[in-house]
């Protein structure tokens, strides 16, 4: 009998076609790259002008021939290879873009992707939304980050007595304590699932719990993005797409029209959180945004304290293990942050008598073990679940971007061996 009403209530999900979760996740399976030609989106407009980053002549860029060893996860083993040759390897698509001091210095793209690809950020939009808290605060439409949630979604007063003590900077620092999973594999029963397949974003808002008061430790979530996304567009009076386009897109001369994914054709709520579609060139100069301290050829974009704020380290993370602050992380490798004197062993098992030149997750085997963190010096980094990352250096004036498709280490490791380059 259970299993009959089970096979009941599928039928009736897949009866009632898109405004079902259960449809959705057989129809598309796991979040992917295209999520964007399959979901209701918006369209974040460009300006009639663009800004271009200067290109360094081929025969100048070094990076395209440079041979490192890389110990490569993907096939247990180091090959000696450029850069380009080990993107190549993993044989998925993708695009890379390093420029230094304005300057385009590595720009490559694979399997059948170009400059103009777009493709979804995933959780480097909560950095997007991040920015735009602080264009909201800069203008006055948020008037402080130490404002309670409710000031602008009074009716969760009446959902959980917490709400009451949900600040802003909870929702930036992912301190907020609430009850929710991060977890994109597919289930259909899931809070992730309602939030990232359902029609009603608010609805999934309002069920939410706690697990512990806000502000007493960090827990990553995307439920905190996607809140503070509501909380801009209600200050705004603007969808995430019009304040996205009039603050950032049009100012920044971006080249393409960006989409920011809906919850559905009715409710309209943006996926603060994980559905920014763009490419590699104009999410790079959200990088230069932040490299020049929110300040755009002349105009101030973000306070430079909300920007020196957002590259600080004033939350440690889980374990300890991720310095992060408004959606930028610091100085993390692989799943570990280090300081200048640990030891390599403790992160990865030395069974594999790596070289001396081998080059693991920015990190460079020197004498008696001991490695040697050449990525903190100043560089933070904004990440996507298949392996996107929006990274700025201000200390060596770099900006690097990588959109792909493969949920692997490999593609972001690879990457970040070319920042160890420079």
């Amino acid at each position: 009998m259970r299993k009959l009403i089970h096979a009941f209530a599928i039928l009736t999900c897949i009866m009632s076609l898109d405004s079902c979760i259960v449809y959705k996740g057989l129809k598309y399976g796991n979040a992917a790259v295209d999520d964007y030609t399959v979901f209701e989106q918006d369209t974040v407009h460009r300006g009639p002008r663009s800004f271009t980053f200067s290109e360094l002549p081929e025969m100048e860029r070094v990076l395209d021939t440079m041979k490192l060893n890389f110990y490569l996860a993907r096939l247990d083993s180091i090959c000696r290879m450029s850069i380009p040759e080990s993107m190549e390897s993993c044989g998925k698509p993708a695009a890379v873009l390093i420029i230094r001091k304005d300057t385009i210095i590595f720009e490559h793209y694979y399997g059948g992707w170009n400059k103009d690809s777009q493709s979804c950020t995933f959780s480097v939009t909560k950095t997007i939304t991040s920015m735009l808290c602080g264009a909201a605060l800069k203008e006055g439409a948020i008037k402080s980050l130490s404002d309670p949630v409710t000031d602008y979604i009074p009716e969760l007063q009446q959902k959980d007595p917490l709400f009451d003590s949900l600040r802003i900077e909870h929702l930036l620092d992912m301190t907020a304590g609430l009850k929710f999973k991060e977890n994109y594999s597919w289930n259909p029963f899931s809070k992730m699932a309602h939030l990232y397949m359902g029609n009603d974003a608010m609805k999934v808002v309002k069920n939410m719990k706690f697990s512990h008061k806000p502000g007493e430790y960090y827990h990553y979530d995307s439920m905190t993005t996607q809140i503070l996304g509501i909380i801009i567009e209600r200050a705004t009076g603007m969808s995430y797409a019009q304040y996205l386009s009039e603050k950032v897109w049009q100012p920044l001369g971006m080249e393409k029209n960006a989409l920011i994914g809906l919850d559905s054709r009715k409710h309209r709520v943006a996926k603060s959180y994980a559905g920014l579609t763009s490419n590699v060139r104009d999410l790079a100069k959200i990088g230069r945004l932040y490299l020049n301290a929110g300040n755009w050829n002349g105009t101030q974009i973000i306070d430079s304290a909300f920007v020196a704020r957002s590259l600080s380290t004033h939350v440690s993370g889980e374990k300890n293990k991720y310095p992060y602050s408004y959606s930028w992380y610091w100085g993390i490798l692989g799943d570990k942050s280090f300081s200048s004197t640990d030891s390599l062993e403790n992160y990865y098992n030395d069974k594999h008598n790596l070289p001396e030149d081998v080059i693991y997750c920015g990190w460079r085997r020197q004498e008696k073990g001991k490695a040697k963190a050449i990525l903190h010096q100043g560089g933070h980094w904004a990440f996507g679940l298949y392996g996107q990352v929006l990274y700025v250096n201000p200390h060596k004036n770099i900006i690097g971007v990588y959109l792909g498709a493969d949920r692997t280490e490999d593609f972001q490791n690879v990457f970040e061996k070319a920042m160890n380059a420079l």
